[in-house]
């Protein structure tokens, strides 16, 4: 596994801006200081805004007293404590259950409910090249104004960011999707014997 830096990302961001190097993040100078300003946020929503391979787990959700909750409807019967790590949720182990996030919580009608989500990586060395590549380059279109005072120049890194880098890291990187299967419902799982239905009987 390619070992990452943040040093090397900034760096490589203000080199596809055409401006100089910086020595740290934490350098007083007007790239680092543009840089520190929005490095977190900037790495925090390109994690979120991908299921990437390098970025994402899953967990059993840990339950939590359903008096914690004002009230609920009447399908709710589970509380669970959303997990601290997550930045966001992707889907959950069951895919009948009725999910919805509330702050702290989760509140479900099903019961041992595990959950898949981004989680904030941090440690780049698990990071793969295109989406270090595709992240270097969104770093840049984001500080190209305030460092070159050029609207275009940042027009055209947020362009090749959008319509190359992202979409190249997307299909190497990126989960964007899910094994999808019909959900009978009831009137259809009748037909079935697990159902209650005959399956070798014609239903037409």
């Amino acid at each position: 596994m390619a070992t990452y830096s943040t040093t090397a990302i900034i760096n490589y961001a203000l080199v596809l801006c055409g401006a100089t190097t910086v020595s740290s993040i934490t350098d007083d100078t007007p790239h680092a200081r543009a840089l520190n300003v929005v490095y977190e946020m900037a790495r925090k929503k390109f994690l979120t805004d991908n299921k990437w391979t390098f970025s994402t787990t899953r967990s059993t959700l840990v339950t939590a007293s359903t008096s914690a909750i004002a009230w609920l409807h009447a399908e709710e019967a589970y509380a669970y404590t959303r997990p601290s790590a997550a930045l966001r949720i992707w889907e959950f182990s069951d895919r009948r259950a009725i999910c919805r996030e509330e702050g702290d919580y989760i509140i479900s009608d099903s019961a041992d409910l595990g959950a898949k989500y981004t989680f904030d990586q941090s440690d780049l060395s698990k990071w793969a090249p295109a989406a270090i590549e595709a992240f270097s380059y969104k770093l840049a279109a984001d500080i190209a104004f305030q460092i070159l005072n050029s609207a275009s120049k940042a027009a055209d890194l947020k362009k090749y960011y959008k319509e190359t880098a992202l979409p190249d890291a997307q299909s190497q990187n990126s989960q964007t999707g899910h094994h999808q299967s019909v959900i009978d419902d009831g009137w259809e799982a009748a037909k079935f014997s697990n159902g209650g239905g005959d399956p070798s009987r014609s239903y037409s």
